[in-house]
C-alpha cells in the first residue's frame, strides 16, 4: 500500500512540474495586485489574464484560453490590417477619406464610442487611426475597413484569416470595431449580421499585440500618444496606464482598451531596459463602474511590475572562450536572453554544439529560447603540459620502484 501511495505521489509531483510554468502563476491577478500595493477586492478579479515577453516567453497564464468578449481590443486587428496595407503600398497615411451622410449617421449611433464625423469633412488615414487608437472610435474603424476593402464583410473575413495566420486559434471576429453588432445596427457587416459579439482569449489578444509590435512598430506611435487635435476637438487616450496618466506605469506604451457589458479589457505593452512585457487583462467586472475601469489598469500594471520584479533581459555570456563544464568552448557570439534575476535559478546548457539558458519556462508556439553556436577548443599547450606531467609522474614512480628494488637486492 505504501509503495502504491509513493508512486501516486511521485506522479502528482511530476504533473505539477509540467502544468506550472512559473512559481507564481497559480496566484490570481488580484492577489498579485495586492503584493504590489494595489489592495483590490476579489470581485474585480478578471476572467482571464496573460503575460509574455516580446520573445514569446509565457510569464503568467490565468485562464488564458478561456473564451471572452474582446470588445474594442478587437480594433488592434483592424489597425494591424491597415498598417499592413500601408507597408505594402496599397494606401498611404496621408490618403484622405471624405465623410458621407452615411458615415455621419454611423458616428451618431447611440451607446457607441465614436468621434464626431460630419458630412463633407475629410480625414486622413493617419487621423482615423488616431481616432481608433485613442478614443476607441467604432465609426473610425468601420470607415477604415470600408476604405481598405470596399466592404466591411470582406474586411472582417480578412481579420479572421489573419487571426489564423498569427496562431490566434480561439478568435472569431464579427466586425472591425469589436462592438456588438446589435449596436452597430445597419452598419454591421452583412455576412456577420446574424452574430452578435466577437470571441477571443487573453492568450490570443497577447499574441496579436506581440505580432503588431514586431511587424509594425509604428503602432506604438499611435498607442503611446496621449492626446491629439482634429477639427478643433481634442482626442484623449483611454489607456490610463500611460506615463502621466491617472494610473501611470513606468515604461508603458499603451495599446488598446476595450469595454462591453462583459467587463473592462486592456492589452498593454511596456518596455524597460530592453525588456518588453505584453500584458492582457480581460473582463474585469462589475460593469458599468469607474472603479472597475481603474481596477483593469491597476491589475495590468501589477502583473507587469511582477514580471519585471522576477525577470530581466541581459547579456548572459560574451563572445569568446569560456570554461564550461570543465571544458573550454569558443562561444561564437554574445548570448542575450530573458533570465530570472536570481542567478541561482538558471544555468548554462550545451546541446548539439549550441549554448542556451536552462530553467523551467514555456513559450508560445513558434517561439523558443535563444541559443548561440559553440565549439569545443582543444588547447595543445595544456595537453602537452598534462602529458609531460603524466610522463614525469610515471618516470618518478619508476625511479622510486627501481631504487627500492635495488636496495632489497
Amino acid at each position: 500500500m505504501n509503495k502504491v501511495l509513493s508512486i501516486v505521489f511521485s506522479f502528482l509531483l511530476l504533473w505539477t512540474l509540467f502544468i506550472t510554468p512559473n512559481t507564481y502563476a497559480q496566484q490570481t491577478p488580484t492577489e498579485i495586485a495586492k503584493q504590489h500595493h494595489q489592495p483590490l477586492n476579489t470581485q474585480y478579479n478578471p476572467k482571464s489574464a496573460y503575460v509574455i515577453t516580446q520573445q514569446g516567453q509565457i510569464l503568467y497564464d490565468y485562464h488564458g484560453n478561456q473564451s471572452i468578449d474582446p470588445a474594442s481590443t478587437t480594433k488592434l486587428m483592424t489597425v494591424y490590417l491597415v498598417l499592413e496595407a500601408i507597408e505594402q503600398g496599397k494606401i498611404k497615411p496621408s490618403d484622405s477619406v471624405k465623410i458621407t451622410p452615411s458615415y455621419e449617421k454611423l458616428a451618431q449611433l447611440p451607446n457607441l464610442t465614436t468621434f464626431p464625423l460630419k458630412n463633407k469633412q475629410t480625414y486622413t488615414i493617419d487621423q482615423l487611426l488616431k481616432q481608433a487608437m485613442l478614443e476607441s472610435s467604432n465609426a473610425a474603424t468601420l470607415v477604415l475597413a470600408d476604405k481598405l476593402s470596399g466592404d466591411t464583410s470582406k474586411f472582417t473575413d480578412n481579420m479572421n484569416a489573419k487571426a489564423k495566420e498569427l496562431g490566434m486559434k480561439h478568435s472569431h471576429f464579427t466586425n472591425p470595431s469589436g462592438a456588438n453588432n446589435l449596436l452597430i445596427q445597419q452598419f454591421a457587416p452583412k455576412a456577420y449580421k446574424s452574430e452578435t459579439f466577437s470571441h477571443s482569449t487573453a492568450q490570443d489578444m497577447t499574441i496579436l499585440s506581440k505580432a503588431i509590435i514586431k511587424n509594425y512598430p509604428k503602432v506604438l506611435q499611435y498607442s503611446s500618444l496621449k492626446t491629439d487635435q482634429q477639427y478643433g476637438k481634442k482626442l484623449t487616450n483611454t489607456n490610463l496606464s500611460l506615463p502621466g496618466s491617472q494610473d501611470a506605469l513606468n515604461g508603458a506604451q499603451g495599446l488598446k482598451t476595450g469595454t462591453s457589458d462583459n467587463g473592462y479589457n486592456l492589452v498593454l505593452t511596456t518596455k524597460r531596459n530592453n525588456l518588453r512585457i505584453d500584458t492582457t487583462v480581460m473582463n474585469v467586472q462589475p460593469y458599468p463602474s469607474e472603479t472597475s475601469k481603474h481596477a483593469r489598469q491597476k491589475i495590468a500594471n501589477a502583473l507587469t511590475e511582477d514580471a519585471y520584479k522576477h525577470y530581466e533581459y541581459r547579456k548572459v555570456i560574451s563572445k569568446g572562450e569560456h570554461e564550461l563544464d570543465g571544458k573550454t568552448y569558443d562561444v561564437k557570439q554574445d548570448l542575450y536572453d530573458v533570465v530570472p534575476k536570481d542567478k541561482n535559478k538558471y544555468k548554462l546548457k550545451i546541446k548539439n554544439d549550441k549554448l542556451q539558458i536552462d530553467y523551467p519556462r514555456q513559450f508560445l508556439k513558434g517561439s523558443h529560447a535563444p541559443s548561440v553556436k559553440v565549439e569545443h577548443v582543444a588547447h595543445w599547450g595544456k595537453l602537452l603540459v598534462g602529458a609531460a606531467t603524466m610522463i614525469g609522474g610515471v618516470l618518478l614512480v619508476s625511479a622510486i620502484i627501481y631504487i627500492v628494488v635495488k636496495r632489497r637486492n
